[in-house]
């Protein structure tokens, strides 16, 4: 019974995504609706929001009645606060009510039941991490929701993504901009492949990938920011275009079975001393022939002269 109900509140969810005529009632733009958030949990039992201050209303009480959990607000939901449901395990369908305008970072971190989302079509952002961690989460509905329904992409960004089953990852021709933490923590990945569009990869956007194997960042990004494969421990190969310029702090740190650096760039990029801590000991960092010199006298890059070696891009 838990299970239908669930589909059931998820379907009529999605339903009214899909509607385009405007005159439709909305059962859940009500007044009531607005005060309180509906969800399933996988025990049927109370979800306590983790942080209770970040909905821009006060909390009245939290029950489970029969197959549901509602949440009652002291009056409109306008926000999904700042890790307000952080490892909320149990958490594995919710309804966000149509007033929120920002789902905050970290929002739903570690909700590893958490398996479709509805984003209703009066927010307009989606915080770093917001999604991260979520190892079931299949599916996006409603605003942002890109045509596969994998991802959240706001104003050319990807922000979201949503993991469950999938192995290898397309990211669609078009987006610019890879948000902070989008895809940190989506465990089975072993490929993910970049369009020639991308020009910004944010903080932490491939963090913790555990099974990532390899990456090819695209001409055009100039800067790999900070802890953006830290973490990524199956990483074995790694291109970096001739337009990137700076390495951030962490960058690949822990990144043990990292091999092969391709570094195209001719002007060493900036990079912090522990831009590639604890990469593999034997790992070679491949740049152009003519630059050889000058990255092993670059500064933070000297500690690798060794490992540098000259490479016709």
């Amino acid at each position: 019974m838990k299970n239908l109900v669930y589909i059931l509140l998820l379907t009529t969810v999605v339903g009214l995504t899909n509607c385009s005529d405007d005159t439709t009632k909305n059962p859940f733009d009500t007044p009531a609706a607005l005060k309180r958030i509906e969800y399933v949990s996988t025990d049927g039992q109370i979800i306590t929001p983790t942080s209770p201050n970040g909905f821009g209303a006060r909390i009245l009480s939290n029950k489970y009645n029969g197959e549901l959990g509602t949440i009652e607000f002291e009056s409109a939901v306008t926000a999904i606060g700042y890790r307000a449901f952080t490892n909320c395990t149990t958490l594995r369908g919710i309804i966000i009510p149509e007033k929120v305008r920002d789902i905050e970072e970290y929002s739903f971190l570690g909700c590893n039941n958490l398996v479709e989302v509805n984003i209703p079509k009066n927010v307009t952002e989606i915080g770093d991490g917001a999604f991260a961690y979520c190892d079931n989460l299949a599916a996006f509905y409603g605003k942002f929701s890109s045509e596969d329904n994998r991802c959240l992409v706001v104003n050319l960004s990807v922000d979201a993504f949503a993991p469950a089953g999938l192995t290898s990852y397309t990211i669609p021709y078009g987006i610019r901009e890879i948000g902070g933490s989008c895809f940190e923590g989506c465990k089975e990945l072993t490929s993910i492949s970049l369009p020639s569009t991308i020009n910004e990869i944010d903080d932490r956007a491939f963090a913790y990938c555990l099974m990532l194997e390899s990456i090819t960042i695209s001409a055009g990004v100039t800067e790999i920011s900070t802890s953006t494969f830290e973490g990524c421990s199956a990483l074995n190969n790694v291109i970096l275009p001739g337009t990137i310029n700076e390495i951030d702090a962490l960058a690949f740190r822990n990144c043990n079975t990292l091999q092969n650096i391709y570094c195209a760039a001719t002007t060493p990029p900036r990079i912090a001393a522990n831009s590639f801590e604890n990469i593999a000991a034997s790992a070679v960092i491949y740049v152009p022939t003519n630059s050889v010199t000058a990255y092993q006298n670059a500064a933070n890059w000297s500690a690798y002269a060794s490992q540098i070696v000259g490479y016709e891009f």
